[in-house]
């Protein structure tokens, strides 16, 4: 539900952080887009000449990272939303220990769901996002500097137990929480800044460049680049001789995450050269960060705008209409379809809401990390007026008792599809958002338990080799660690 507000004619969800109001023909979308290139519109940048830089979701240029471009030719579907190349960033394992290790990140920066707010989101207008997230274009180039979980030594005199390994850094460039499969599709909008009519072309590709990665890493129709920065000369090993793997993302990465972790794993699983049959000692795990929002089944929608003005009034009308307006033909959690279809065929539209998959879906060894005062997350609830029964209109401050409560109990809960292992939990009182290339968030805020301090790490460390504590959330009366 966190990335998926769309409240069809009063808000349009556009990532973590903000919401957008909309009326049902300002901007509709055309899922019957011409698929020959000589009728099809032009794409977004070719047509709206306002193209900004937003303050959120830029990156830093270094040259810890380098920057490659996905084959077009080996993966001509894995397209930014202005039709550029998909690319990510790479820097080999340190050493040889590390040499078959992975961490694959893929970055967050809220979204859009219309044409009207991919316009307003390409220009930068009544968002704090902007263009930057929809090209190749505007992102560093050779590189980036690895920061966060990418950061090589660690920082603050803490180390980094996965700094050594083969690190990816996917850069978010499709706006759909990288499940799109719609792939380039024409859109009637208006400019944001004149309002003049607009018919662009615009492609979600985001799970089809999750696709095209791994297959690049697996050298699976096309050979990785060679690491030529701060004077390298090689190349990556092969993503199939993998030992161990973090798939990992915050905010609509976390979405993202959430969506791909089981498929990934059984991509991994497959092909993975020490794996055979129900025997692989392929070690895997997600890290979901900053995606983790109140159970909507847990709230009231009756003061909502949605259900005054529109008559959007309960969970299942919310669901099944946001479904109903998507085109951007999301490839969202297999197994919770399939076995909503076998168990419980009448909720299977419980499916399109990730909280629904996060709690009762995921079969993958997670860890998911939330600051309990999150106002970017909070907010998308919050400002749609919900109501908790018996305590009044949301509020921060319940947002995060609620959270916390939830996140307590998941590793003890009975979900749907039983969990291989219980997830893993880090869940500060911190206000930080997407903290997972934010060194302070990873290296100075800690939790305490058994009169010990611990920090994200070590509770991912503790979840990897199965010791406790890899449950830590925060509760009043307890210390506050957040620089």
């Amino acid at each position: 539900m966190l990335e998926r507000l769309v409240l069809v004619t009063v808000a349009i969800s556009v990532g973590c952080g903000e919401t957008v109001s909309e009326t049902p023909d300002a901007g509709g979308l055309d899922a019957n887009a011409p698929a020959d290139a000589s009728t099809a519109a032009p794409y977004i940048g070719d047509v709206l000449d306002c193209r900004a830089m937003g303050p959120a979701g830029g990156i830093g240029g270094g040259t810890d990272l380098q920057r490659v471009e996905l084959d077009a030719a080996a993966f001509p579907e894995a397209l930014c939303n202005d039709g550029t190349r998909a690319f990510f960033y790479f820097r080999p394992a340190a050493n040889a220990a590390s040499r078959d290790r992975w961490v694959i990140q893929l970055q967050g920066g809220g979204g859009c769901s219309s044409a009207d707010d991919c316009a307003r989101r390409w220009c930068s207008v009544e968002t704090s996002f902007g263009a930057q997230g929809m090209t190749n274009l505007l992102s560093p180039n050779p590189g980036i500097r690895g920061n966060g979980i990418l950061e090589r030594g660690g920082a603050a005199g803490v180390p980094n137990p996965v700094g050594d390994w083969n690190q990816i850094f996917v850069r978010y460039c499709s706006s759909d929480n990288w499940t799109g499969t719609a792939g380039a599709i024409d859109v009637d909008g208006h400019h944001p800044i004149t309002g003049a009519p607009a018919r662009f072309r615009i492609a979600f590709s985001g799970s089809l460049i999750v696709d095209a990665v791994l297959a690049t890493l697996r050298k699976d129709g096309a050979a990785p680049p060679a690491y030529t920065l701060n004077g390298g000369n090689g190349d990556l090993p092969d993503l199939d001789d993998a030992t161990g793997v973090l798939l990992a993302g915050g905010s609509a990465g976390g979405m993202g995450v959430t969506e791909n972790v089981d498929r990934v794993r059984e991509v991994l699983r497959a092909h993975n050269t020490a794996c055979s049959g129900a025997t692989c000692p392929l070690q895997y795990m997600g890290l979901i960060d900053s995606a983790f929002a109140v159970n909507p089944e847990d709230l009231d929608f009756s003061t909502t705008p949605m259900c005054l003005d529109n008559g959007i009034c309960d969970y299942q009308t919310f669901q099944t209409m946001a479904a109903a307006f998507s085109v951007q033909a999301p490839r969202l959690d297999e197994s919770c379809a399939t076995w909503h279809a076998e168990h419980a065929p009448t909720t299977a539209w419980k499916c399109d809401d990730d909280g629904h998959v996060q709690r009762h879906h995921i079969t993958s060894p997670i860890l998911i990390r939330q600051g309990l005062g999150d106002a970017n997350v909070a907010g998308h609830q919050i400002d749609s007026q919900f109501t908790v029964p018996g305590r009044g209109l949301l509020t921060q401050a319940l947002f995060a008792e609620l959270v916390a409560a939830d996140l307590a109990a998941l590793p003890g809960s009975t979900p749907e599809e039983p969990f291989a292992q219980p997830p893993a939990v880090f869940a500060p009182p911190c206000d930080r958002h997407e903290t997972l290339s934010d060194n302070v968030a990873i290296y100075e805020t800690s939790l305490r338990a058994g009169g010990s301090s611990y920090l994200m790490f070590d509770v991912l460390a503790n979840a990897l080799i199965g010791r406790a504590p890899t449950t830590l959330v925060w509760g009043v009366g307890d210390p506050i660690d957040c620089p």
